[in-house]
């Protein structure tokens, strides 16, 4: 079992990982597993940190739902771990600009960087968000569509549409 990629345009590989970090609400792992499928089938979903109901009926429903699918699904206890399994050359954390954005999403650069290697898109599940502490394991800290505070089912969808059309 390989890392999941997504064929672009000119033939090349393109790898990327999604995260939902630091959730405790089952139908917000759902809700964000179907947005993820429903763009980027391929990619491999990683909920990490989950808690409560999040993680006691939100990842058993969505394992299944991905495993249904033919999807890829890695839990983990921090986003730290997440990364160090991953080994992605680039982790894009997305929050609002109040809580550290420094810039908008460029989708192109994320394309860019898939042909390098491995790309992890991090999500917050819950307010206040990512902490300030696992955004400095990111490279970039980005908003997308807009840098007020959407939530990260609203980016998620967003920032995987943004990305999708510039693989077309």
């Amino acid at each position: 079992m390989g890392t999941p990629s997504i064929e672009n345009a000119q033939g090349g590989l393109e790898m990327i990982a999604i995260v939902y970090n630091n959730v405790g609400s089952a139908g917000k792992i759902e809700g964000f597993v179907e947005i993820v499928l429903g763009f980027m089938p391929e990619a491999l979903i990683v909920i990490s940190h989950p808690y409560g109901s999040g993680a006691q009926t939100g990842v058993p429903a969505a394992s299944k739902r991905i495993f249904k699918s033919g999807g890829k699904l890695l839990v983990t206890s921090s986003l730290k771990e997440g990364i160090e399994l991953i080994n992605p050359f680039k982790v894009y954390v997305f929050e609002p600009k109040d809580r550290g954005a420094t810039e908008e999403l460029n989708p192109e650069e994320i394309i860019e960087d898939m042909e390098k290697g491995n790309v992890m898109l991090v999500f917050g599940g819950e307010s206040p968000g990512t902490p300030l502490r696992e955004q400095e394991l990111a490279h970039k800290v980005v908003w997308v569509g807009t840098p007020e505070n959407i939530g990260a089912q609203a980016a998620l969808a967003i920032a995987l549409y943004e990305i999708k059309k510039k693989l077309r």
